[in-house]
């Protein structure tokens, strides 16, 4: 077998050449091959005239390899072995079977010329059009090559010690043209023209060079515009050979000259070197330090104008480019450069010049971080707000050091223009496209946080501050809830923090010397903030179907707390003042608030929640603390005052019931709490007397029957409750009786326990006769009757054993005592025996068990 590559005779069972190494690639035979399934139809010319197109191609495939191989050798490039081919094997050859041929249509034949190189040839016949299937080559991916590291020293080799090379020169010049000029080595003409030529030329150099070497051509030129900046102040400022105002267009010319060139090379390092060298130029040259005569005082312009023409420069790049370090570095280097001149040359100058002088410089790096998102269309990034932010801190800060002094009382206007400004900056930055949303919200930001400081610099610390405060929060929250702006809810929750924080540790203290209630700045400010936070929990509650995170429970709360942290305050102060005409009007006024923060539900109409429930609970607890400090001066009120409370809870209670059925826990408390202040109201106004007892025995009673009569069970609880306390007080406090002035049967005590009995017989009664509505009748209807008889036989012992007690008294010392002790005795059991005769006869006629136990027990005893 010949190889193909270096042609020598091989074994024919090798599969590499031994000579070279090349695969060894054998003849195939020629072997019929089986029609394929589904050919059966086939013209037996067109498979023979497949199978030698395939045979060629394989042909084909090896010549292709091996010159493939040859070149690669030739290269030099390492020959991988070949892979093993697998040929599935050949199917045994089929002989045609003889078959009936149709013939084919001319339209689906295709006349085929293909010249095929080989060693066949294969003559030309028709075939029908087929579409073959096309495996997928497997393309292998290589890796990508891992890029290079770099160097340290190539980074400071190639860029940074270029850029402070150039730096150098520059100090280094200015330097040496300084000790030029102290030696009169050169004219003021020929200095001039000297530096002029040298930074045209560093110009010219940098940028023919900027192809070949970039990075030291954009030192070299940034160099050449320091230089040239350095040459045109000296002209004017120095050796006065040129007037002002050229002057100032060569230096804005030089200005617009370094822009266009960092632009057309974009080079940031350029446009950092010309800022540097433009800003460093005239304190190199010592300008800052003060001289004599006239000209220093147009020195202390002129370098002003100096300063403002060179930011011009950095607005046009800042337009086209947006270098944050440059506009960064320009305007530290700007107010350093203003500090300086004002530390030393600004007492030549007037105010006006000082502030008119600071407002061009703000406005020029207003432009500079702002113009190029507006004019472009970019989205604004974190560094963007550090330099707006900045800026903004910057003039606000050294203006009010420039003109508190004189214009303090002009500060809040000042600030409220520059809020006005950003304001309307924040307005064209929206109208010029969505792109500017970020832009536009941020300046609206700058604008609210100068409002919010304006208020306190103009009014000082009253209590108006607080109301603007409050205003504005809720201004901001209704724009929110308008426009959607989520930077808006943010702003207003801080505000109202503010207003917050304000109300607490400012406008809470108060001159007690000029104290008047309720009809002073402390309760205006806490009534107004008040108000507005009810009312911006009302807005949210309108639009909480819009709005992901309503906040009206926050405000609620908060609304509550305050209401409830003046009405305290309001009473203390109160306690601290003779009782006048307009001190009862106070008075009137503090229950009006009270009743507002109790009733504020009635307006909205909407299902209570966990938060509304606990609110009311402190309100009302709340309420209970602030009477106790009112108690001394108005005692005598406050009965009053806790059955108004009591009816606006009732009020309240009523109306939300009355609404829907997810009112329904919400109304029950609000009714426990009225009762529980018409409870203590009792007592509170009547005293300590047997009238508290009956009242509240007719409460009991009434509440029994209300929950019979609308089968609330709730009215049920509440007359337990009371009656509890009717136990308890005809217990401890009822028992008791003067022996002296005692009168059986017709004394006070006498006629609260009677009463008292009939209530809770007629509860018993009550329960047994609607027993068919309440489940469990059987256990009240007990507990009725049983303390009925205990608080009648507590009643008629205590009747018996007080008479012979007030006997006892009536003796003179020395008579004898004891008959009438064994009579109390006797007279004492005796009664309990018929008490419990009585008992066991009911208990037997009615088949009571529990009442037959009960006297047998007592008979027992």
């Amino acid at each position: 077998m010949k190889c193909s590559n270096c042609q020598k005779e091989n074994d024919p069972e090798s599969s590499y050449c031994i000579f070279c190494g090349s695969p060894l690639h054998k003849p195939e035979p020629d072997v019929p091959v089986a029609p394929v399934s589904g050919t059966e139809g086939t013209p037996v010319p067109q498979v023979q005239q497949l199978q030698a197109e395939i045979r060629s191609l394989r042909e084909l495939v090896r010549r292709i390899s091996d010159r493939l191989v040859v070149l690669e050798r030739r290269q030099g490039i390492e020959v991988p072995p070949p892979e093993l081919i697998v040929h599935p094997p050949e199917p045994e050859p089929v002989l045609p079977t003889k078959s009936i041929i149709e013939p084919v249509p001319e339209t689906e034949l295709v006349s085929t010329v293909a010249a095929v190189p080989g060693p066949e040839t294969v003559p030309d016949a028709a075939v029908p059009v087929s579409t073959p299937i096309q495996p997928t080559p497997s393309v292998r991916k290589d890796k990508g090559v891992p890029a290079k590291p770099r160097e340290w020293e190539q980074i400071l080799g190639g860029n940074w010690l270029a850029r402070i090379g150039v730096i150098a020169l520059i100090i280094g010049a200015a330097f040496f043209i300084k000790f030029a000029f102290d030696n009169d080595w050169l004219g003021p003409t020929a200095r001039v023209i000297l530096g002029a030529v040298v930074g045209l030329a560093m110009v010219g150099g940098g940028y023919y060079w900027q192809k070949k070497y970039p990075v030291f051509a954009q030192a070299l030129s940034g160099g050449g515009i320091a230089i040239l900046y350095l040459s045109v102040f000296a002209a004017f400022n120095i050796f006065q050979l040129i007037p002002f105002y050229p002057a100032v267009g060569l230096l804005l010319l030089i200005s617009i000259g370094s822009a266009a060139l960092s632009v057309r090379l974009n080079s940031m390092a350029l446009a950092i070197i010309g800022i540097f060298g433009a800003f460093s130029a005239p304190f190199i040259l010592g300008i800052d330090r003060p001289i004599a005569g006239d000209i220093q005082a147009g020195q202390s312009v002129q370098l002003l104008i100096y300063i403002m023409v060179v930011d011009l420069g950095v607005l046009l790049l800042s337009t086209f480019r947006n270098w944050r370090w440059f506009t960064l570095l320009a305007l530290f280097s700007s107010l350093t450069a203003y500090g300086l001149w004002h530390s030393e040359l600004g007492y030549r100058a007037s105010l006006l010049i000082q502030q008119s002088s600071l407002t061009v410089i703000f406005l020029i790096f207003v432009g500079a971080t702002s113009l190029f998102h507006i004019i472009w269309r970019r989205p604004v990034k974190g560094a963007d707000y550090t330099l707006m932010a900045i800026n903004a801190a910057a003039y606000f800060g050294i203006s009010y050091g420039i003109m508190w002094d004189e214009l303090r009382a002009w500060m809040g206007g000042f600030t409220l223009l520059l809020a006005l400004f950003y304001g309307g900056l924040a307005y064209m930055a929206l109208k010029r496209g969505a792109e500017n949303i970020r832009l536009s919200h941020f300046a609206l930001g700058i604008a609210l946080v100068l409002l919010t400081i304006a208020v306190p610099v103009q009014l000082g610390d009253k209590a108006w501050v607080t109301i603007a405060w409050a205003a504005e929060g809720t201004i901001l929250a209704w724009l929110y809830l308008r426009h959607r702006i989520t930077y808006l809810r943010i702003f207003s929750y801080l505000v109202f923090a503010s207003v917050a924080i304000r109300l607490m540790f400012f406008d809470t203290a108060v001159d007690m010397r000029q104290f008047q209630p309720v009809f002073n700045e402390r309760f205006l400010a806490f009534v107004v903030s008040i108000a507005a936070m009810y009312l911006v929990a009302y807005l949210y509650w309108r639009y909480r179907e819009d709005v992901t995170k309503p906040g009206y429970p926050a405000f609620i709360i908060v609304a509550n707390i305050f209401s409830i942290w003046i009405i305290a305050a309001e009473v203390i102060g109160y306690r601290d003042i003779p009782e006048t005409l307009a001190g009862s009007l106070s008075l009137i006024v503090l229950v009006a608030l009270a009743g507002a923060t109790t009733l504020y539900h009635i307006v909205w109409q909407r299902a209570p929640r966990v938060f509304d429930m606990v609110m009311m609970v402190v309100s009302a607890a709340a309420y209970f603390g602030i009477s106790s400090a009112l108690w001394e001066p108005l005692r005598g009120w406050m009965g009053s005052l806790y059955f108004v409370l009591a009816l606006f809870f009732g009020v309240l209670a009523y109306i939300t019931l009355r609404r829907r059925a997810e009112n329904t826990v919400f109304g029950f408390l609000a009714l426990g709490i009225a009762l529980v202040f018409f409870t203590v109201a009792i007592p509170v106004q009547l005293g300590n007397v047997i009238w508290t007892t009956i009242a509240w025995a007719a409460e009991g009673l009434a509440l029994m029957w209300l929950s019979l009569f609308t089968r609330l069970p709730h009215f049920r609880y509440y007359s337990y409750a009371v009656f509890a306390l009717m136990a308890g007080r005809l217990l401890i406090f009822d028992t008791r009786i003067d022996l002296q002035t005692f009168q059986p049967v017709f004394n006070e005590r006498f006629l609260a326990f009677v009463i008292g009995i009939g209530a809770l017989y007629l509860c018993a009664y009550l329960v047994w006769r609607k027993r068919e509505s309440i489940a469990g009748w059987r256990g009240p209807l007990s507990v009725f009757l049983a303390a009925a008889n205990f608080f009648s036989l507590w009643l008629l012992s205590f009747e018996v054993w007080n008479y012979f007690g007030s006997q006892l008294q009536m003796l003179k010392p020395g008579e004898a005592t004891d008959s009438l002790r064994n009579d109390q005795n006797l007279s004492l059991t005796a009664l309990w025996a018929i008490y419990a005769a009585i008992g066991l006869i009911i208990g037997i006629a009615k088949r009571w068990r529990p009442v037959r136990l009960a006297a047998l027990a007592l008979l027992a005893v």
